[in-house]
């Protein structure tokens, strides 16, 4: 599996980084469907509105950036070596949700993953789904594409590999 973060703006702009995932394709529903998780850390600057529970403590503001700074700040490490902090969006003054290089609200660019579809589905058209579930709200997000599934050029790893690429409808 692959995935990458593609940033599309910002100082990192046109810039691609590999990065690991978790992945879970074991006790899923439906079965043989895969679940992957989001790969930005979220900043958890206060108790109202970014899922750090109330009364927590050890992330707090900084006047002197407009971001924060604290061990409990993110929820994990982030991904990129790029990232060495985070403070308030600078194009808008109104934001103070903040973003690192590849943590927190991360605008600046997108998760790509490699979509690898089995060696027995038939080449032809085709409907590919997903759904997007939040970490922190009840909220889903589904969404789909026509593909056109053709057979990929012969390698030397996997010849009888299955390719999706978008359909110009």
């Amino acid at each position: 599996r692959v995935r990458a973060l593609v940033w599309t703006s910002g100082p990192n702009a046109s810039t691609r980084y590999v990065v690991g995932g978790t992945f879970v394709d074991e006790g899923t529903h439906p079965p043989g469907s895969t679940w992957a998780m989001n790969p930005i850390p979220r900043i958890n600057f206060d108790s109202t509105s970014s899922g750090q529970p109330a009364g927590a403590q050890g992330c707090w503001p900084d006047p002197a950036t407009g971001g924060a700074e604290g061990p409990q700040c993110r929820q994990f490490d982030p991904p990129c070596p790029q990232d060495d902090g985070w403070v308030a969006d600078p194009t808008n003054g109104t934001d103070r949700s903040g973003q690192g290089a590849c943590s927190g609200d991360f605008t600046d660019g997108i998760i790509l993953d490699r979509v690898v579809v089995p060696a027995d589905v038939p080449p032809g058209p085709a409907v590919l789904g997903w759904r997007w579930d939040c970490e922190e709200t009840s909220q889903v997000w589904s969404n789909c594409a026509d593909v056109l599934v053709t057979v990929a050029a012969t390698s030397p790893s996997n010849a009888e590999t299955a390719t999706a690429s978008l359909s110009e409808a």
